[in-house]
């Protein structure tokens, strides 16, 4: 369970920079496809945070709801072009009635709710007979992650083992609470690489464009970036460059609510 919180009302104005200009292919379809394929009318995002997926998944349904703690978050949320039924609360008590929802997930968010196995039973709860539960996100426990920001700054790793938890956690807390055709598979698979100053142009590395950076404070994090500079520096010294890999593979865990 998570006691790392972060205070989303101070970065929501800066959140989607995270984002590209257009919307995204691999996470997006997979849930625009799952959406279709359940002709879902009623859709919940727990952490819906500024409403970028709910709006994405316009293209199947206008029955968007969307729950998020930070009112920050919600007000961006609102400016979105879909109309999304909005509420603040959270995902461990999730304010509507039983049997409500065709899909129910969250992207990027399990590691903020307080107790995970308490969402995952609350989304069964809210979901009609035949819905599905997706839980969307990387997983730090696996050995094929690598990300270059958990060598630069202090702390951010051994938070994330913290926070996150395991992909087989989440399949077996389903399993166990009553789900069934239990399936995980990899929605998208982040593979970059960026040579020297180029890193410092990731959208990533931005202080308040994750929760790994934007967990720490100020003097931590430009440690953090002095160090990526310093290993530049020091490989410019040796005629070397340094290359800064991101290879993260993004999980797509679902489960469904059976028919009886």
């Amino acid at each position: 369970m998570n006691d790392l919180f972060l205070d989303y009302d101070q970065i929501a104005a800066e959140y989607n920079q995270r984002y590209p200009s257009q919307q995204p292919t691999q996470r997006g379809l997979a849930l625009l496809e799952l959406a279709r394929q359940l002709k879902a009318e009623r859709i919940l995002e727990a952490g819906s945070g500024t409403g970028f997926w709910l709006n994405y998944l316009h293209q199947a349904t206008s029955g968007l709801y969307g729950l998020d703690y930070s009112a920050g978050m919600i007000a961006r949320a609102r400016h979105q072009p879909a109309p999304l039924k909005l509420v603040r609360g959270t995902a461990l008590y999730l304010p509507y009635r039983n049997n409500s929802f065709d899909l129910v997930y969250c992207v990027d968010a399990i590691h903020h709710f307080v107790d995970y196995r308490a969402f995952i039973i609350e989304a069964f709860r809210v979901l009609k007979p035949g819905g599905a539960l997706v839980v969307i996100g990387f997983d730090p426990h696996e050995e094929t992650t690598h990300w270059y920001i958990y060598e630069y700054f202090e702390n951010v790793y051994d938070n994330d083992i913290r926070r996150y938890p395991s992909g087989n956690s989440i399949l077996n807390w389903m399993r166990r609470d009553g789900y069934t055709n239990i399936s995980s598979k990899t929605a998208e698979h982040i593979s970059n690489m960026y040579i020297d100053e180029e890193v410092l142009q990731d959208p990533f590395l931005k202080h308040n464009s994750t929760s790994q950076l934007a967990l720490l404070s100020s003097d931590i994090y430009q440690d953090g970036i002095r160090n990526i500079k310093s290993a530049i520096e020091d490989a410019g010294k040796r005629n070397q460059k340094v290359m800064f890999r991101s290879d993260l593979f993004i999980k797509m865990y679902l489960g469904y609510k059976p028919t009886k």
